[in-house]
């Protein structure tokens, strides 16, 4: 039974493919018929133009017959198919089966027989089993040959090619149309006109305000010439572009538009021309708050998006608009849609770098309308900028001045000087500095001042501004790196003294040039008293040499100050007489070259106007304080010298004993007891050697040169030692080196301390020496005196016919070269001795000129002048033999005086001795003024010289007091600034300059008050200290001010203006600091 059942399912499966064929089949009928007749449809409508009714009728029977061709070739096989209704059985499709199958035809007919035999029997069942065997290898499907439908596809194909051939020629409307109609079969339509209107445009739609350009074109049997649109209750010709085309430009359109086309009583349908309200921009305005710190007012800016605003800014939008929904704000790859409410819509933001921003405005209708480009630069916070320039006192090359000028685009707010060890940029430390808080300020300051810094080591420094930035925080700008060497104190002495050698070799130069000056003057005065009025080159000669020598005088006070400043510079362990000497002459040839400073000035201005007398005179003034400055010059420089030379040694000697205690480290320590140490220790000695040979050289440099005690054999010895312990400590012999090293330190003691030793003892022959000179020089003084006092009665009774008239000028003559003599011995004493002063000199000087001067007169056979001026010789001796004799005093003082010690003993009794001494002085100043006049540089020639005398021995007394008081300070360690010292100086000026005077009473008056005071004040200082204020004892000082005021005194500047920030645009910001940057330049 499973053979037929196999035979069943083969005969369903032909039955299926039947009616599949059958489907096939019908739908190509379908399409081909189907196809025909709507053509014969649409071609009736495309001819006849049907009326509503016709094309009802033609278009629902179209629907019906295309529908029961339909249900004819594809509905009923599909309904039999899917077996809705009967289709053939079993015994039909066996028939069609063995139509194609002949050998099957029966044996299938008959199973389906036996199957349906009611008598089953076994042998029935084993017939139709066999039978069913026999029929499964037949292919019952292919007894359906799909293929056979290609033959209908023909009738398709005419109907296809119809359609082809109407698209092809352009004529697809008479499908499309005439169909159109058909299916709005309610609608009435015309027959076209010969021709109809086409709208060239793709739309009809434009935007507010702008302008629209209608295009038509006719389309027909024939094009009309003229067309006219009619909108708005008007009546325009179109513009013919082409035959058949036209236009016309809608303008300015704000509302929809109606409009429609005539030509040649043919008219078009209406048409709307859609206007879009478009989104409008009106204006906008930017709010900009600055930074507080820029001191800008906060401003609003409108008519422009483009502006230029400092860094930081918060700016906030304001947009009005009109049909807008959103404006957006493109930024970058950012768009912000703001949101328009009430045509209001507002953005705010900070900036910090440059903003290009594009606006725009949005509706439903129109996006991104109109987009404006804009931009807003950011003009960053510039850092500060800073400018130093530093410069080195020419007299003190320890210190640094410098002047900076800093400025900021807005603000400073602080500045630091930064400094460190050269080797240690860790290790930095800071000192603020003030500085104005505006947009420029100068400062002033100088290094080191009162910083502590190590000696011996290298800083680096630089100065840092910091601007006022509040948005990225204060930035810093740094000077250029400056560098500065703390000088160990052995530096500073070596240094002192090469400064001071420098300064006497240079002093020494412009002394040659004093020389020329005084010949160069000379032959001026000769040329002055021959001729009876200079000439114009004669005058040229003479203001040229005086504005040589005004720049001589210059430099010449340039190097007696560096000369003074190395001088106070040098600090010795013990108080010097010399040091202060020589300072005191420095200061004194400081004031002597400003006084004949002003003398040239004089000169120099009225050299043209100045009378020929008195041109005569000043020029005889100016050649005399020429010779007096070029003797003290040459005493100065050479006493200067001397004290170079025993300050050297003095140093070297200091250091011998140093270098000595180092040997003798090194031996008594094993660790440091090495060759390289020992050779170190060699090179050092070597060095010592060759300063002493230098300070040989310089020594050999004096007229008068010093025994510097140098034992050659003793260094050599020590050089012998240091070289045997090398040797040794290189052959490892350390304890025979060790006796080498203390043989050597030994001997190097001993030689500094002999050095020590002789200074002292020199000083003290030396002393002794000048004072036996000096008193024989006094001594040749008194009889200058006599013989000269004698020559001046011999004169006044002498006539000009007398016989013994010239014997008399010979013997005044004899005394010149007698007093010369004499000049000459005192001169070769001051360039030994301190103690012959500038007075001494300008006695000597005085009493040469007036001895040439009386000479000169009486050679004349001028009694009366000469005699004068022998007068003033008299008493010019005189005076200097007093003077003399007060330094001779002195120096036998010294001579047997031993040292006081050190302590308050007897402070009372010596203090309360000078007070009584000088109230003794002040008596006899009183009675000098009460019968005695004050001497006058011209005055009377009878004058005596009793008063004189009583006036020098009071200057004699005042000085003694002074000196004494000088003793008492330095015995007690005080200072004598602003002590009674000055003042006892200062009386004893306006002794020798003014004489018997009031003034000098009162002087005398103000310092025993001063005297009393001082007493006073020492008293307290000795009582219980447990009494003692110390509220006001120091003296606060702004160390920083002080530095700073130095500075500004040395660059000789001034404030600059406090200029105030100006709320001004950025863009005249900078120009404002372009104008002052220029003026600073």
């Amino acid at each position: 039974m499973e053979n037929f059942g196999l035979v069943q399912e083969k005969l369903e499966a032909f039955i299926k493919k039947y009616y599949l064929n059958l489907i096939l089949k019908g739908s190509l009928l379908f399409l081909a018929t189907g196809l025909l007749y709507f053509l014969i449809v649409v071609g009736l409508e495309y001819f006849l133009w049907l009326s509503t009714i016709g094309r009802t009728i033609l278009f629902w029977l179209f629907i019906v017959v295309e529908i029961v061709l339909l249900f004819k070739f594809i509905g009923i096989p599909l309904m039999k198919l899917l077996k809705l209704t009967n289709g053939i059985d079993e015994f039909q499709a066996s028939r069609i089966i063995g139509k194609h199958f002949p050998e099957v035809n029966d044996k299938l007919t008959n199973l389906l027989q036996l199957k349906n035999d009611s008598k089953e029997s076994e042998l029935l069942l084993a017939s139709i089993d066999q039978r069913s065997k026999e029929l499964t290898p037949v292919p019952f499907t292919n007894a359906i040959d799909l293929k056979k439908n290609r033959k209908y596809l023909r009738y398709i194909v005419f109907p296809v090619l119809i359609v082809l051939g109407l698209v092809i020629a352009g004529k697809a409307d008479f499908i499309t149309q005439s169909f159109s109609r058909l299916s709005d079969y309610n609608t009435v339509y015309l027959k076209p006109a010969p021709f109809s209107f086409m709208i060239q445009n793709n739309e009809l739609k434009v935007r507010e305000g702008e302008n629209f350009k209608l295009q038509v074109k006719t389309i027909g049997d024939y094009n009309p010439e003229t067309v006219r649109v009619i909108y708005n209750d008007a009546d325009s010709f179109m513009r013919q572009t082409a035959p058949g085309v036209f236009e016309y430009t809608f303008t300015d359109l704000s509302d929809d538009v109606e409009f429609k086309f005539i030509s040649n009583e043919v008219g078009s349908v209406d048409h709307r021309l859609e206007v879009i309200k478009v989104p409008k921009l009106l204006n906008f305005e930017m709010n900009l708050d600055y930074p507080v710190y820029t001191g800008l007012k906060d401003e609003i800016i409108s008519g422009t998006g483009n502006i230029t605003v400092p860094e930081g800014t918060e700016i906030k939008w304001n947009f009005n608009t009109r049909n807008t929904e959103n404006i957006n704000f493109t930024i970058a790859d950012s768009v912000y849609h703001l949101a328009s409410q009430s045509g209001v819509s507002n953005f705010k933001k900070t900036v910090r770098s440059n903003l290009p921003y594009v606006v725009s405005s949005s509706n439903p209708m129109v996006k991104d309308y109109e987009p404006l480009d804009y931009s807003v630069k950011v003009v960053k916070d510039e850092y500060p900028e800073i400018q130093v320039i530093g410069q080195r006192d020419s007299l003190d090359s320890d210190i640094q001045y410098f002047k900076g000028d800093v400025s900021d685009d807005y603000g400073l707010s602080r500045l630091q000087l930064v400094y460190y060890p050269e080797n240690d940029e860790a290790n930095l430390k800071f000192v603020s500095l003030p500085v104005s808080r505006e947009s420029f300020d100068e400062f002033h300051f100088s290094f080191p001042g009162n910083l502590q810094l190590e000696n011996g080591l290298s800083y680096l420094f630089y100065f840092r501004i910091y601007d006022n930035d509040g948005v990225n925080g204060a930035k810093s700008s740094r000077s250029e790196t400056f560098s500065y060497r703390k000088k160990t104190e052995e530096e500073m002495i070596d240094e002192n003294l090469q400064e001071q050698n420098d300064a006497i070799e240079k002093i020494g130069e412009r002394l040659k040039d004093y020389e020329k000056s005084d010949e160069e003057l000379k032959e001026l005065s000769r040329v002055e008293k021959e001729k009876e009025e200079l000439n114009y080159n004669e005058r040229k000669k003479l203001e040229e040499f005086l504005k040589r020598q005004k720049k001589q005088n210059e430099m010449m006070k340039n190097y007696s100050e560096k000369l003074e400043k190395s001088l106070q510079k040098n600090e010795s362990e013990e108080p010097s007489s010399m040091k202060e000497e020589l300072s005191k002459r420095l200061e004194n040839n400081e004031k002597r070259l400003e006084e004949n400073e002003a003398l040239l000035e004089e000169l120099e201005k009225y050299s043209e106007k100045i009378q020929k007398e008195d041109l005569g005179k000043k020029l005889e003034e100016l050649s005399k304080q020429n010779q007096n400055n070029q003797r003290n010059l040459e005493q100065l420089l050479e006493l200067t010298k001397r004290y170079y030379v025993e300050e050297k040694k003095q140093k070297l000697a200091r250091d011998l004993e140093k270098l000595a205690e180092e040997q003798e480290n090194i031996s008594k320590t094993e660790k440091d007891n090495t060759r390289e140490n020992q050779e170190e220790l060699n090179e050092k000695f070597n060095d010592f050697r060759q300063q002493m040979d230098e300070l040989e050289k310089e020594n050999q440099k004096l007229k008068e040169p010093k025994d510097l005690g140098r034992e050659e054999i003793d260094e050599e010895s020590i050089q012998k030692d240091q070289k045997d312990a090398t040797e040794k400590l290189e052959e490892n012999k350390k304890s025979e080196a060790q006796k080498k090293q203390e043989d050597a330190a030994k001997k190097m003691k001993q030689m500094s301390s002999q050095m020590q030793q002789m200074s002292m003892q020199m000083q003290q022959q030396q002393l002794e020496a000048d004072a036996e000179t000096l008193r024989q020089i006094l001594d040749n003084l008194i009889v200058f005196s006599f013989e000269q006092e004698e020559l001046l009665n011999d004169f006044k009774l002498l006539q000009q016919n007398n016989p013994r008239y010239a014997a008399r000028l010979k013997e005044q003559s004899n005394l010149r070269e007698n007093f010369r003599h004499i000049d000459d011995s005192l001169y070769a004493l001051a360039l030994k001795n301190p103690m012959i002063n500038e007075s001494i000199t300008q006695k000597l000087t005085d009493v040469e000129f007036d001895i040439e001067k009386a000479i000169e007169r009486l050679s004349e056979n001028e009694i009366p002048q000469g005699t004068a001026s022998q007068q003033y010789v008299v008493t010019g001796a005189n005076d200097l033999a007093n003077l003399l004799d007060n330094i001779l005093t002195s120096m036998q003082q010294m001579m047997g005086t031993p040292q006081s010690g050190q302590g308050n003993g007897g402070q009372e009794f010596h203090l309360q001795d000078i007070i009584q001494e000088q109230k003794k002085l002040m008596e006899q100043m009183k009675q000098g003024m009460e019968g005695k006049p004050t001497p006058e540089p011209e005055g009377n020639q009878n004058e005596g010289e009793g008063s004189n005398g009583d006036l020098y021995e009071i200057y004699k007394e005042q000085q003694m007091l002074r000196m004494q008081m000088e003793k008492l300070l330095e015995q007690n360690g005080l200072k004598e600034g602003n002590s009674p010292v000055d003042e006892m100086k200062q009386i004893e000026e306006q002794l020798l300059d003014k004489g018997f005077d009031p003034e000098t009473v009162k002087r005398m008056q103000r310092l025993e008050y001063e005297l009393l005071e001082f007493e006073k004040a020492h008293q307290l200082q000795g009582t219980s200290e447990k009494r003692k204020s110390e509220t006001n004892l120091q003296e606060y000082q702004n160390t920083l001010q002080n530095q700073i005021d130095k500075a500004k005194e040395y660059f000789n500047s001034t404030e600059i203006l406090n200029r105030q920030t100006l709320p001004l645009r950025q863009i005249y910001r900078e120009k404002v600091k372009e104008y002052f940057g220029k003026g600073r330049d």
